[in-house]
């Protein structure tokens, strides 16, 4: 099962905007939540996620960084987090006239369970990671037993 865990905003580079993670929060404990399905326009990076019968595959979105400002880890709790990293760097001498470019760790977590940990892969190129999620096969968890 593929779910996206909801989107928070106070730990992604973004401040003062806590009122709105309170009201995102009590939507998405509404029954028939319709906020589930948009609150990966409100991310702070783009991603793809498709299924097939053996793997999910996660394509991320991060223009800018470099592979070792990224992270992406799986826990036990079936969790796959992806984040990534830019530093502000301080430059009295620069006078931005336009500064757009956010500052700040930027991270999106989703729920994905039955997959095989051990066996994921992750690649990064031209400023899209791409996640491989082999799905744990039934060959594995089936287990036949001699009878004595």
């Amino acid at each position: 099962m593929f779910r996206s865990m909801p989107f928070n905003i106070k730990g992604n580079a973004e401040k003062g905007r806590e009122l709105i993670e309170k009201v995102m929060e009590f939507a998405m404990d509404q029954p028939f939540n319709p906020i589930g399905r948009v609150s990966g326009a409100l991310s702070s990076f783009r991603v793809d996620v498709t299924e097939d019968e053996g793997k999910y595959e996660v394509f991320a979105e991060l223009p800018g960084f470099t592979k070792e400002e990224i992270t992406v880890s799986y826990d036990e709790e079936c969790h796959l987090s992806i984040s990534a990293e830019r530093l502000d760097v301080e430059d009295d001498e620069v006078k931005y006239l336009c500064r757009e470019r956010r500052t700040g760790k930027f991270e999106r977590v989703f729920y994905i369970d039955d997959i095989a940990a051990d066996e994921v892969s992750v690649s990064f190129e031209n400023g899209v990671l791409h996640v491989i999620l082999p799905k744990v096969t039934e060959d594995k968890n089936k287990k036949v037993f001699d009878i004595a």
